[in-house]
């Protein structure tokens, strides 16, 4: 049928090309003759009108364009007629410029009397006959476009009724196939969905009867295969199945920690008796149900619903009541891996770190005593190292003053410690003062800058200060940030050697303040970024010393910026310094 069709579009094409490509073309280019001869008798006019040179002139292109037309013409003439017509196109034309040189000589002279009485009895008819001949040709290549239209008609008639005929014969042969086809495919092939279906419902005693040496036979042969290995699958493994569900069960309920196991739709699939006494639940009520149907407490809410976000639990530990007395718990979560399901479940561990909240707070608390109590004998001996220095009690020798002094820098090295200490146990215990007020943070950092501009030039560090001028107000108290500025700068002076330059940088950005200390000193090797801001670390060499420093400063700013609601960090590289920046929300619509 494909075939029979191109080839009578072949033939459609054949004809169409004919009218357009020969027909169509000369009846154009006797067009644009039949327009030079009007331009022949505009130059004419032109002569006849005084204007004899630019006459000639167009005279002469007209002529040239008309000798190129003329030649198109005659090498694909399409109709019979066209031979003699464009003999009498040539011969009129010859006596036509015969003329036309005439009427130029009388014009030339100056007669142009004669010219024009010439023109009228003379070479107007010569005019007028060019143009009857090209009107005569473009007549018979339109008669010829619709003889050649006419039988295009035809054979587009007889196209359509022989594609039609083959159509139809395909169609029948089709219908023959597709009975051949179902007979052959299709019924194998509905009997092996029957059975298929069967054993999917759990006839695993079926077995496919299709005796062909086909697709569909070697399907069969190998979902037999398959059905007699789920039968012994089933039968081998619903014990060992339920088995491994009790011995999990077990071991959950035996775990004292609590356990709450859920799916990937937050659906609670087990929990242990420990997680019912604490959030007062039955399991049997609970399981199948959603977290935030079954347990109340919006905490657990939340780590339950960004499992996926280990980051989002801002608490390392949760506060219960439990038996009579108060518990802290640490909770845990681990992810299940999704297998027939995009979601993945969770299981949330809630760790019993009670004895070690209680070895903390004793410690915290040891720390605050011993720090109280070496404060009152240190400032006895600073005084006394004071008095004996400034010769009160008689003259010392050279020796006896180094002795001194090196006590004194001890003295004040302890002096610090011990406030260091006292400070972060009031911050451990809940005892630290918070005073929310407006402060003006410039205010704040001259006020830090002014005690360390001395050690800045004696080691010879610049400090630069970089300060918005429409830095909001803060909300904190001015002399704790004092204090977290002034430990930002101390840490990057010892750290900068000479000829180095520490920054302040202050910027607003959006409802809080930004402030950065950024010094060009040593830097922060990557394994020590993320714990250089917990108790007792520090980051340095083994030969290197800094007096009075026992890492606590970095500590104790962490705790202030977020008591009120800041937050602090650190970026770094080694050899290249340091960028401390901590965040603080600013005052709304207060002044200060």
């Amino acid at each position: 049928m494909t075939a029979w069709a191109v080839y009578n579009f072949g033939r459609l094409k054949l004809s169409l090309n004919t009218i357009l490509n020969d027909n169509y073309a000369n009846v154009v280019v006797v067009e644009k003759m039949a327009l030079s001869l009007q331009d022949h008798e505009d130059a004419v006019l032109a002569i006849l009108n005084r204007d004899v040179n630019n006459g000639k002139v167009k005279f002469t292109e007209s002529k040239d364009g008309f000798f190129q037309l003329f030649q198109q013409a005659s090498e694909n003439p399409t109709v019979s007629e066209a031979g003699p017509i464009l003999k009498s196109i040539q011969s009129t034309y010859e006596g036509y410029l015969l003329g036309v040189d005439s009427l130029i000589s009388l014009a030339n002279r100056g007669d142009f009397i004669s010219a024009k009485s010439f023109y009228d009895n003379i070479l107007i008819t010569f005019s007028k006959n060019l143009t009857d001949y090209c009107f005569w040709l473009i007549e018979e290549n339109q008669k010829e476009m619709i003889k050649v239209g006419e039988q295009t008609k035809i054979m587009s008639d007889e196209a359509i009724i022989a594609v039609l005929v083959a159509s139809i014969l395909a169609f029948g042969l089709s219908v023959l196939m597709i009975v051949q086809f179902t007979k052959r495919i299709i019924e194998p092939a509905e009997r092996l969905t029957d059975t298929v279906y069967q054993i999917g419902r759990g006839r695993l005693d079926l077995k496919i009867d299709i005796q062909t040496n086909d697709e569909i036979g070697e399907l069969s042969r190998e979902f037999n295969k398959m059905t007699e290995r789920l039968r012994q699958f089933e039968e081998l493994n619903i014990e060992k199945i339920l088995s491994e569900k009790q011995k999990s069960e077990t071991i959950v309920q035996s775990i004292s920690d609590a356990i709450i196991v859920c799916d990937g739709n937050s659906k609670i699939q087990l929990i242990n008796r420990t997680a019912e006494e604490l959030l007062n639940i039955s399991e049997r009520h609970v399981v199948g149900k959603s977290i935030k149907e079954s347990i109340s407490d919006e905490r657990i809410q939340h780590i339950c619903a960004n499992a996926n976000d280990p980051s989002s639990v801002n608490q390392p530990y949760l506060q219960f009541h439990y038996r009579g007395r108060p518990v802290y718990l640490r909770p845990r979560i681990s992810v299940i891996p999704p297998i027939h399901t995009e979601r993945s479940g969770m299981v949330l561990v809630l760790q019993d770190v009670t004895q070690f909240k209680d070895l903390d707070k004793a410690k915290s608390d040891f720390m605050a005593v011993v720090s109280h109590e070496f404060r009152t004998p240190l400032t006895s001996i600073n005084m006394a190292l004071d008095i004996i220095r400034q010769r009160l009690l008689g003259s010392l020798t050279e020796a006896q003053e180094d002795l001194l002094r090196s006590a004194k820098q001890d003295g004040e090295r302890l002096t610090k410690l011990v406030r260091e200490l006292l400070q972060l146990s009031k911050l451990e215990s809940g005892k630290f003062e918070v005073r929310e007020k407006a402060i003006d943070l410039r205010k704040v950092v001259e006020s830090a800058i002014q005690p360390l501009s001395l050690p800045f030039k004696e080691k010879g560090v610049e400090m630069k200060l970089s300060l918005e001028d429409d830095l909001p107000p803060l909300i904190a108290d001015e002399q704790q940030l004092s204090w977290v500025i002034s430990n930002l700068l101390s840490n990057a002076l010892r750290y900068t050697d000479k000829g180095g330059c520490v920054e302040i940088i202050a910027t607003p950005q959006g409802g809080s303040v930004i402030v950065q200390v950024r010094d060009t000193g040593q830097g922060i090797p990557q394994e020590y970024i993320e714990n250089i801001f917990d108790k007792f670390v520090q980051v340095k060499q083994s030969t290197d010393f800094t007096p009075g420093s026992v890492g606590l400063g970095l500590a104790i700013a962490k705790d202030i910026v977020e008591m009120y609601g800041g937050k602090i960090w650190v970026e770094s590289e080694v050899h290249k310094g340091s960028t401390f920046s901590f965040r603080m929300p600013a005052a709304q619509g207060q002044a200060v």
